[in-house]
Protein backbone atom coordinates (compact mmCIF):
# COMPACT_ATOMS: atom_id res chain seq x y z
CA UNK A 1 0.00 0.00 0.00
CA UNK A 2 1.39 3.49 -1.16
CA UNK A 3 2.19 5.85 1.82
CA UNK A 4 -0.49 8.82 2.38
CA UNK A 5 -0.10 11.96 0.82
CA UNK A 6 0.62 14.80 3.40
CA UNK A 7 -1.58 17.47 2.12
CA UNK A 8 -2.08 20.55 3.04
CA UNK A 9 -5.17 20.85 6.22
CA UNK A 10 -8.30 21.01 4.62
CA UNK A 11 -7.10 19.55 1.05
CA UNK A 12 -7.82 15.97 -0.23
CA UNK A 13 -6.60 13.55 -2.86
CA UNK A 14 -8.84 10.92 -5.41
CA UNK A 15 -7.54 9.18 -8.14
CA UNK A 16 -9.45 8.03 -11.09
CA UNK A 17 -8.12 4.43 -12.19
CA UNK A 18 -8.10 5.04 -16.13
CA UNK A 19 -4.73 5.61 -17.54
CA UNK A 20 -3.95 9.08 -18.96
CA UNK A 21 -3.41 9.17 -23.04
CA UNK A 22 -1.82 10.91 -25.49
CA UNK A 23 -3.39 12.74 -28.59
CA UNK A 24 -1.58 12.81 -31.61
CA UNK A 25 -1.96 15.20 -34.44
CA UNK A 26 -0.95 14.45 -38.55
CA UNK A 27 1.63 15.98 -39.66
CA UNK A 28 3.50 16.10 -43.28
CA UNK A 29 4.42 13.13 -45.07
CA UNK A 30 1.68 10.80 -43.04
CA UNK A 31 3.22 10.76 -40.16
CA UNK A 32 1.67 11.95 -36.45
CA UNK A 33 3.54 13.96 -33.53
CA UNK A 34 2.22 14.22 -30.35
CA UNK A 35 0.14 17.28 -29.36
CA UNK A 36 -1.13 16.47 -25.64
CA UNK A 37 -1.85 14.65 -22.40
CA UNK A 38 -5.69 13.54 -21.76
CA UNK A 39 -7.20 11.99 -18.83
CA UNK A 40 -10.11 11.91 -16.86
CA UNK A 41 -9.31 14.09 -13.52
CA UNK A 42 -12.98 13.73 -11.47
CA UNK A 43 -15.92 11.44 -11.81
CA UNK A 44 -19.41 11.99 -10.40
CA UNK A 45 -22.20 9.57 -9.38
CA UNK A 46 -19.85 6.63 -8.78
CA UNK A 47 -19.46 5.33 -5.65
CA UNK A 48 -15.73 5.45 -4.54
CA UNK A 49 -13.74 1.75 -3.17
CA UNK A 50 -13.69 2.00 0.96
CA UNK A 51 -11.90 4.61 2.02
CA UNK A 52 -10.16 5.71 5.45
CA UNK A 53 -8.88 2.90 7.90
CA UNK A 54 -9.57 0.93 11.33
CA UNK A 55 -12.65 3.02 13.26
CA UNK A 56 -13.70 5.04 10.41
CA UNK A 57 -14.40 3.56 6.86
CA UNK A 58 -16.56 5.28 4.20
CA UNK A 59 -17.15 5.28 0.58
CA UNK A 60 -17.45 8.36 -1.42
CA UNK A 61 -19.78 9.54 -4.14
CA UNK A 62 -19.34 13.07 -5.91
CA UNK A 63 -23.06 14.94 -6.87
CA UNK A 64 -22.95 15.60 -10.20
CA UNK A 65 -23.30 19.47 -9.65
CA UNK A 66 -20.30 19.47 -6.57
CA UNK A 67 -18.33 21.40 -9.49
CA UNK A 68 -20.71 23.93 -10.82
CA UNK A 69 -19.35 26.79 -8.80
CA UNK A 70 -15.67 25.48 -7.99
CA UNK A 71 -12.85 27.94 -8.68
CA UNK A 72 -10.41 26.94 -11.92
CA UNK A 73 -8.77 30.05 -12.22
CA UNK A 74 -5.34 28.21 -11.53
CA UNK A 75 -5.62 24.71 -11.51
CA UNK A 76 -1.78 23.38 -12.47
CA UNK A 77 -1.57 20.22 -13.99
CA UNK A 78 1.64 18.37 -12.26
CA UNK A 79 3.32 14.56 -12.50
CA UNK A 80 2.19 12.66 -8.67
CA UNK A 81 1.52 16.23 -7.12
CA UNK A 82 5.08 17.41 -7.68
CA UNK A 83 4.21 21.22 -8.73
CA UNK A 84 8.16 20.71 -9.56
CA UNK A 85 7.12 19.02 -12.15
CA UNK A 86 4.48 21.37 -13.85
CA UNK A 87 3.49 20.11 -17.12
CA UNK A 88 0.65 23.35 -17.42
CA UNK A 89 -1.67 26.06 -15.81
CA UNK A 90 -5.58 27.08 -16.69
CA UNK A 91 -3.98 30.65 -16.24
CA UNK A 92 -1.63 30.52 -18.58
CA UNK A 93 -3.92 28.23 -20.83
CA UNK A 94 -1.31 25.10 -20.96
CA UNK A 95 -3.78 23.43 -19.05
CA UNK A 96 -7.63 22.71 -20.32
CA UNK A 97 -10.19 21.61 -18.37
CA UNK A 98 -13.76 20.52 -19.29
CA UNK A 99 -16.89 18.90 -17.98
CA UNK A 100 -17.55 15.64 -19.02
CA UNK A 101 -20.88 14.30 -19.17
CA UNK A 102 -21.51 12.89 -15.88
CA UNK A 103 -21.10 16.20 -14.51
CA UNK A 104 -16.76 15.16 -13.42
CA UNK A 105 -13.98 16.84 -15.15
CA UNK A 106 -11.44 16.25 -17.82
CA UNK A 107 -8.06 17.82 -18.74
CA UNK A 108 -5.66 18.21 -21.70
CA UNK A 109 -1.89 19.52 -21.19
CA UNK A 110 -1.06 20.62 -24.97
CA UNK A 111 2.32 18.94 -25.34
CA UNK A 112 5.42 20.83 -25.33
CA UNK A 113 8.38 18.99 -26.60
CA UNK A 114 11.11 21.29 -25.30
CA UNK A 115 9.64 20.84 -21.81
CA UNK A 116 12.10 17.92 -20.49
CA UNK A 117 9.07 16.89 -17.87
CA UNK A 118 6.93 16.43 -20.87
CA UNK A 119 9.16 14.39 -22.58
CA UNK A 120 9.29 12.22 -19.15
CA UNK A 121 5.51 11.82 -18.77
CA UNK A 122 5.36 11.40 -22.16
CA UNK A 123 7.89 8.12 -21.98
CA UNK A 124 5.94 7.00 -19.24
CA UNK A 125 2.11 7.09 -20.77
CA UNK A 126 3.80 5.40 -23.69
CA UNK A 127 5.13 2.69 -22.25
CA UNK A 128 2.22 2.05 -19.84
CA UNK A 129 3.66 2.64 -16.70
CA UNK A 130 0.77 5.08 -15.66
CA UNK A 131 -2.09 3.83 -13.66
CA UNK A 132 -4.42 6.60 -13.51
CA UNK A 133 -5.01 10.37 -12.66
CA UNK A 134 -5.63 12.02 -9.58
CA UNK A 135 -6.69 15.33 -8.26
CA UNK A 136 -6.62 17.31 -4.98
CA UNK A 137 -9.30 19.48 -4.03
CA UNK A 138 -11.37 21.03 -1.16
CA UNK A 139 -14.59 20.43 -0.33
CA UNK A 140 -16.97 23.03 0.63
CA UNK A 141 -20.46 20.55 1.76
CA UNK A 142 -20.92 17.44 2.03
CA UNK A 143 -23.39 14.86 3.20
CA UNK A 144 -22.62 11.68 5.37
CA UNK A 145 -25.21 8.85 6.21
CA UNK A 146 -24.48 5.57 7.48
CA UNK A 147 -24.85 2.17 6.18
CA UNK A 148 -23.84 -1.40 7.08
CA UNK A 149 -21.47 -3.07 4.79
CA UNK A 150 -21.83 -6.42 3.80
CA UNK A 151 -19.90 -8.22 7.00
CA UNK A 152 -22.71 -6.42 9.02
CA UNK A 153 -20.15 -3.47 10.29
CA UNK A 154 -20.46 0.12 10.07
CA UNK A 155 -20.01 2.10 6.48
CA UNK A 156 -20.25 5.99 6.05
CA UNK A 157 -21.45 7.11 2.82
CA UNK A 158 -20.35 10.64 2.15
CA UNK A 159 -21.93 12.34 -0.81
CA UNK A 160 -19.63 15.64 -2.04
CA UNK A 161 -22.20 18.22 -2.36
CA UNK A 162 -19.90 20.85 -3.73
CA UNK A 163 -16.20 21.48 -4.13
CA UNK A 164 -15.20 24.72 -3.34
CA UNK A 165 -11.56 24.59 -5.16
CA UNK A 166 -9.34 22.82 -7.38
CA UNK A 167 -6.32 22.60 -7.11
CA UNK A 168 -4.34 20.01 -9.05
CA UNK A 169 -4.95 17.42 -11.88
CA UNK A 170 -2.15 15.12 -12.96
CA UNK A 171 -1.09 11.91 -13.53
CA UNK A 172 0.14 9.47 -11.55
CA UNK A 173 2.48 6.50 -11.67
CA UNK A 174 -0.04 4.42 -8.61
CA UNK A 175 -2.41 5.01 -6.18
CA UNK A 176 -1.63 6.72 -3.40
CA UNK A 177 -3.69 5.58 0.11
CA UNK A 178 -5.83 8.38 0.59
CA UNK A 179 -5.34 10.67 3.52
CA UNK A 180 -8.51 10.86 5.09
CA UNK A 181 -7.87 13.08 7.45
CA UNK A 182 -9.93 16.15 6.19
CA UNK A 183 -12.83 13.72 5.61
CA UNK A 184 -12.66 12.45 9.41
CA UNK A 185 -13.00 16.34 10.37
CA UNK A 186 -15.81 17.17 8.21
CA UNK A 187 -17.36 13.79 9.64
CA UNK A 188 -17.11 14.83 13.11
CA UNK A 189 -18.58 18.27 12.40
CA UNK A 190 -21.62 16.68 10.87
CA UNK A 191 -21.93 14.11 13.90
CA UNK A 192 -21.50 17.21 16.18
CA UNK A 193 -24.49 18.58 14.50
CA UNK A 194 -26.66 15.69 14.20
CA UNK A 195 -26.46 14.06 17.29
CA UNK A 196 -27.94 10.63 17.83
CA UNK A 197 -31.57 10.78 19.78
CA UNK A 198 -30.63 9.71 23.34
CA UNK A 199 -33.38 6.62 23.95
CA UNK A 200 -36.06 7.69 26.66
CA UNK A 201 -37.09 5.38 29.16
CA UNK A 202 -39.92 2.51 28.13
CA UNK A 203 -43.35 3.31 29.06
CA UNK A 204 -43.58 0.70 31.97
CA UNK A 205 -40.65 2.11 33.64
CA UNK A 206 -42.13 5.61 33.19
CA UNK A 207 -45.49 4.37 35.00
CA UNK A 208 -44.12 3.14 37.60
CA UNK A 209 -41.57 6.19 38.06
CA UNK A 210 -45.33 8.30 37.92
CA UNK A 211 -46.69 5.85 40.70
CA UNK A 212 -44.04 5.89 43.12
CA UNK A 213 -43.90 9.54 43.08
CA UNK A 214 -47.83 9.80 43.71
CA UNK A 215 -47.16 7.60 46.48
CA UNK A 216 -44.67 10.03 48.13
Amino acid sequence: MSKPLHLPEGREARIVTTPPSIEYRAVDGGGQEPAAFVGQAIVCGKRSDPLGGPGFRFVEIIDPRALDATDVSDVIGVFNHDPNQLLGRTRNKTLELTRSEDGGMNYRIPYDGLDSDHQRVMRKIERGDLDGSSFLFRAKKDDWQEEQDAAGGSLWLRTVLEIETLYDVCPVTSPAYPDATAAKRSHDAYQQAHPAPQPGPCPDLLSRQLALKARR
